[in-house]
């Protein structure tokens, strides 16, 4: 009967054990953010950001600056990676980075090495955002910011909230970035920023003491790859009719009163829109069909007529639809005719409704991508005109009445 108390004693030990492989938070250091620049002597130059933990303390900070930085050249990424220590005095932990930089000269020649590291090391998530930079993507980890005083924890909230606020970013992390890469009808995208005012002074501490900040991180569209490669950017106002095609939540638009272009406007907000894609053949040639349908509000308006008439307001629907149909239809025409690579999925479409079809146009489909039709339809309801039903300025004479 004694031997049973020992026996699970014995057992419970196993339950017991420590964690043979800890690390005391004072010995590391958390990085948020790395850059990838083209080398001077080697392949590359990798900048790694780490929080200078002190510094985000309420009690211990004393105005130093809140990030490290440091770089070094190699001819891979995984040799830099572990060899930080040249320059960090502790061990670095990179399953915490935000952010991936990589300047758009490096992304031209191709990513696809240091990616291949990057989805494979134990080191790092997959959860970080891409953003190519106009520039050296080593500055992007040192411009401050009084708010967020980490630049790759700022840039990566900057994101987040501009997809919610406006819609012109696609928030590509790297698992999104290689799919798209091993797909057989789509290519990539990822954001680009740019640095506007100085990079010098943005990365001094006095750049979060100024109320007017004079350097800061700006987001600029995106960047368009063919595979590896990056083949082109669009600015923002394409980003996001490109973004239109992908399922944009939110945004707001600014429409003219008019159809022939006049000073007034509207200003309607987005509140939640779906769109279907589609692909079909007609005649040996692609259609693409793009449905998109949606709710706004009305949220303003310069415009002299009534919107408590229910013309009106029908009327203002169809000018956003107009307007959204419009701008959508430009940008898929603008990259068929620029940069010729299918961003949108729509051979992704045909071939999960006509494998056999996308077989065939498969190893060409950025041709087929080129010569096909564009066709989008758009059904937006405006649900409501905020908390007054009438605008003043429908009272108001207007000069032909004058």
């Amino acid at each position: 009967m004694k031997i049973k108390p020992f026996i699970l004693s014995l057992f419970s030990m196993f339950l017991l054990t420590g964690c043979w492989d800890k690390t005391e938070l004072n010995d590391v250091s958390i990085a948020t953010g790395i850059a990838i620049d083209k080398g001077e002597d080697k392949k590359y130059k990798l900048t790694v950001e780490v929080v200078n933990s002190s510094e985000f303390s309420k009690q211990g900070a004393e105005g130093n600056a809140p990030v490290i930085t440091f770089s070094q050249e190699g001819n891979s990424l995984s040799e830099l990676a572990n060899k930080m220590n040249v320059g960090f005095i502790r061990e670095v932990i990179y399953s915490h980075t935000r952010v991936l930089y990589i300047n758009e000269e490096v992304a031209k020649e191709g990513i696809l090495g240091f990616l291949d590291y990057l989805e494979r090391s134990g080191h790092f998530r997959n959860d970080f955002n891409i953003l190519i930079t106009e520039g050296p993507a080593s500055d992007y980890t040192k411009v401050t910011y009084p708010v967020l005083k980490s630049p790759s924890l700022k840039v990566h909230q900057q994101i987040k909230t501009f997809l919610n606020e406006w819609g012109g970013d696609p928030h590509v992390q790297l698992t999104d970035f290689i799919e798209a890469i091993i797909s057989k009808g789509r290519s990539p995208v990822a954001s680009t920023i740019i640095i506007s005012g100085d990079p010098e002074k943005g990365a001094s501490t006095e750049n979060n003491k100024e109320i007017d900040v004079g350097t800061r991180v700006e987001m600029d569209g995106i960047a368009l790859f063919d595979n590896e490669k990056m083949v082109g950017k669009l600015g923002l106002e394409d980003a996001r009719n490109y973004l239109w095609t992908q399922d944009l939540e939110k945004t707001s638009l600014t429409i003219p009163c008019e159809k022939d272009e006049t000073k007034e406007n509207i200003d309607v907000r987005i509140i939640h829109s779906h769109r279907k894609l589609r692909t079909s053949y007609k005649n040996g040639n692609p259609i693409f069909h793009v449905d998109i349908n949606g709710e706004g509000r009305l949220q303003g308006t310069e415009c002299r007529k009534d919107i408590t008439n229910l013309d009106v307001f029908l009327e203002y629907e169809k000018n956003v639809e107009e307007h959204i149909k419009r701008e959508v239809t430009s940008t898929i025409q603008k990259v068929q005719e620029k940069q010729g690579v299918d961003i949108f999925g729509f051979g992704d479409t045909l071939n999960r409704s006509q494998p056999k079809k996308f077989k065939e146009v498969e190893s060409n489909w950025n041709e087929e991508f080129i010569k096909g039709e564009v066709e989008v339809h758009v059904d937006m309801h405006l649900l409501r005109n905020g908390i007054k039903n009438k605008s003043f300025l429908s009272d108001i004479p207007s000069d032909e009445e004058e």
